[in-house]
């Protein structure tokens, strides 16, 4: 006779009816899961069911540790962009402060920069006042 993890199965038939469209796979779980006397072969479906959905259980844990270290990464990616963008514009502008050449050729930039579309509409407002 094939041993069932009852507390397991009790989450799985919960988890399942709480489900809009379950598939075959889990309706089955939940029809041999309420069965007041399963037979042994019952028992054996329903732990090679069993099985079968820990083991799905498992995939999608995996799949969401991987799609968390992929993220992480794209947003250390991002941050360091970002850091990178900032330090040579506070470089930029610091130079600016004290070469009148340099400023004239930022502002140039920034002007074209306004007029040509390479500043979104939406973000006009916050650097109009610096051209």
């Amino acid at each position: 006779m094939a041993t069932i993890d009852t507390a397991y199965l009790d989450d799985l038939i919960k988890r399942f009816q709480g489900f809009k469209s379950p598939n075959d796979t889990q309706q089955l779980i939940v029809i041999l899961g309420e069965k007041d006397n399963r037979s042994d072969a019952d028992n054996r479906k329903l732990a090679v069911l069993m099985k079968a959905e820990r083991k799905a259980d498992q995939l999608a844990k995996a799949r969401a540790d991987a799609r968390r270290l992929v993220d992480a990464e794209k947003v250390k990616a991002r941050k360091a962009e970002t850091r990178r963008k900032l330090i040579w514009f506070s470089a930029i502008e610091k130079m600016t402060d004290t070469n009148e050449q340099a400023n004239y050729s930022l502002r140039m930039l920034m002007k074209e920069a306004f007029d040509n579309g390479f500043v979104s509409d939406r973000d006009k407002d916050a650097v109009r006042d610096d051209i």
